[in-house]
């Protein structure tokens, strides 16, 4: 839902040779990654829990062609940037018996590397926004959701544009909302739960984005002095360009990026929309990454701390999406899923923390 170095010469190399590689320093990962032999709150992770997320990640990466990138940089990408490294993991992971959490945490252990991402990372989160709407237009519901033009110089026009009727009659409509701020917050989540006027929900999800630069309103809002750093949120945004309709359009519109959204189709309540790896993402157990630093589909473990209360937040997650906002390997978007707890702790995330990256065992020589 959410979005290199050159591949030829690394993913050229057997794995005992980037193993030897990365031992005498010929691979840089960004701050050089050390592997560790523990991790923080291990034993009281819900490890089946990631297990299961992980397999949903199998089926998708399994079916590709072996040479297909999934991203990573220096060690990652050698030994998990491509869908080929994963099978061997991949197979052993659907032979454990699901729910067992004792058999998952084994099977991470006995397959996987764990690596320190050196550095304090930054941990957001993301989550899935309800919002009434309607399929049709109708009094009460004006503000549209286009899907995805079929044409390049329409799918590339800024935001300002858009707002500004650039594509009334030219192109279709996902859905129509009542406010523009409810329209723009759902376009930065990347996907969303439309609350129809007949008691059903409308699944939309990414579609596409206009290729314009990402400008974050929350630095925006700041800069005017309109928030504080420390009261940057979801909420804070969004309750921010509510309250103040006259000025909420310019602002949104300094964002020129503009994220087309798509009907999903029926999906299961509880499975989140589907993320950059093409699989529905899991509520604390799906992150968005930055594809260039970290592979998609591998277990990175969050160790952070609740926005809420404060205690500690140890996730193990697997790579399944990506954000346009999301740069380097020290940071991290945690999925949370939908409804009022999961908006409260996305909305509010934003915690320091480190991050490790599980990545394969290479076979022995």
């Amino acid at each position: 839902m959410r979005r290199f170095l050159t591949l030829a010469a690394t993913l050229a190399l057997g794995a005992c040779t980037a193993q030897q590689q990365a031992q005498t320093g010929a691979y840089a990962p960004p701050g050089r990654m050390v592997p560790v032999t523990s991790l923080p709150g291990w034993q009281q992770n819900n490890a089946s829990a990631a297990l299961a997320s992980f397999v949903t990640s199998c089926k998708a990466i399994l079916l590709m062609p072996p040479d297909s990138p999934l991203g990573g940089s220096g060690l990652a990408q050698a030994l998990a940037g491509q869908a080929g490294l994963w099978q061997p993991a991949c197979t052993a992971a659907q032979a454990v018996a699901p729910g067992n959490n004792p058999a998952a945490q084994k099977f991470f252990t006995s397959w996987f590397t764990a690596y320190a991402i050196p550095g304090q990372a930054l941990i957001t989160g993301y989550f899935e926004p309800e919002v009434p709407g309607s399929k049709n237009e109708r009094p009460g519901y004006h503000v549209p959701l286009y899907a995805m033009p079929a044409t390049a110089s329409l799918a590339s026009l800024p935001r300002a544009a858009i707002d500004a009727g650039a594509l009334h009659r030219k192109v279709p409509v996902t859905a129509y909302v009542t406010n523009p701020v409810d329209a723009f917050m759902l376009q930065i989540q990347g996907s969303g739960r439309i609350l129809l006027p007949d008691g059903n929900i409308l699944r939309v999800g990414f579609a596409g984005q206009n290729g314009q630069p990402y400008t974050p309103i929350g630095r925006v809002l700041e800069q005017m002095g309109a928030l504080q750093p420390n009261d940057v949120s979801y909420q804070s945004i969004s309750a921010w360009l509510k309250s103040h309709p006259g000025q909420a359009q310019s602002v949104m519109e300094q964002n020129a990026r503009y994220v087309f959204l798509s009907p999903l189709g029926p999906l299961p309540s509880n499975e989140g929309a589907p993320g950059a790896l093409g699989v529905p993402l899991t509520a604390e157990r799906s992150t968005a990454i930055d594809k260039s630093a970290i592979p998609l589909g591998a277990p990175l473990f969050v160790a952070t701390t609740d926005p809420i209360t404060g205690a500690a937040m140890n996730l193990l997650t697997i790579t399944q999406d990506t954000g346009g906002g999301i740069h380097g390997p020290d940071r991290a978007d945690i999925f949370f899923g939908a409804g009022p707890d999961a908006e409260e702790t996305a909305g509010s995330m934003r915690q320091p923390g480190q991050l490790y990256l599980l990545l394969p065992k290479p076979p022995a020589a």
